[in-house]
């Protein structure tokens, strides 16, 4: 059992242990869960799929609020990055702020240079400017705010069509949010996708952040 402020590291070691493990198994986990959803949806019981893309769904918001949280971390240095990382997670209006940005940015520098982790994070970058979804996901992330958004399947409006998933749930305000989807394999496809690139994209701009700590950088 610890005692003491829980932001706090005892030396450095201590710190780096903690972003190591917040870089390979925290920011990984959404992707491993996707991953496993992803193999088993299009296999399982069509009764299923609605709960199934539901989680994929909160798994991406996890992963898009774990790349904000990164984002901001290593944006924002007046604060050390590993104790901004173990607070609670960034709300929506982080994830905007950050889609904002992202979308001013031309070029991978910019965001390289925003971020401070040098050309090590320059894939990265390169693709987050090119995602251009950034902002569906924060309102995504709103709706999860306050706790695990109701899940409901709606029939297709039209015969062929799609069955659409309504995910609703309130902001930290209280204020009533919801997205939709449609249960159409692209679509599940692509949830599954940019949760794969928020974490790709989170963990390799943490770890350009630790090895240039580890390397004597300031």
């Amino acid at each position: 059992m610890t005692t003491g402020n829980p932001e706090g590291f005892a030396d450095a070691a201590e710190e780096f242990a903690f972003l190591r493990a917040y870089e390979s198994v925290t920011l990984w986990k959404p992707q491993v869960v996707a991953d496993n959803v992803l193999t088993g949806i299009f296999l399982a019981d069509a009764t299923y799929r609605g709960a199934l893309a539901a989680l994929l769904l909160q798994e991406s918001v996890e992963a898009v609020r774990r790349l904000t949280a990164v984002w901001h971390a290593l944006a924002d240095r007046s604060e050390a990055p590993a104790r901004r990382l173990r607070r609670p997670l960034p709300l929506a209006d982080d994830v905007q702020r950050m889609a904002d940005t992202v979308g001013k940015a031309e070029e991978a520098r910019e965001v390289v240079t925003h971020l401070g982790v040098g050309n090590a994070g320059a894939d990265s970058a390169a693709e987050i400017i090119t995602f251009g979804g950034l902002s569906w996901f924060a309102e995504a992330a709103r709706c999860a705010e306050s706790g695990p958004p109701d899940v409901t399947v709606v029939p297709p409006e039209e015969p062929g069509g799609f069955p659409r998933l309504l995910w609703s749930g309130f902001d930290h305000e209280g204020t009533p949010r919801r997205v939709e989807i449609e249960l159409e394999d692209s679509q599940v496809i692509a949830l599954g996708d940019a949760t794969g690139d928020f974490v790709t994209w989170a963990r390799e701009f943490l770890a350009a952040y630790i090895d240039a700590r580890a390397g004597g950088a300031a």
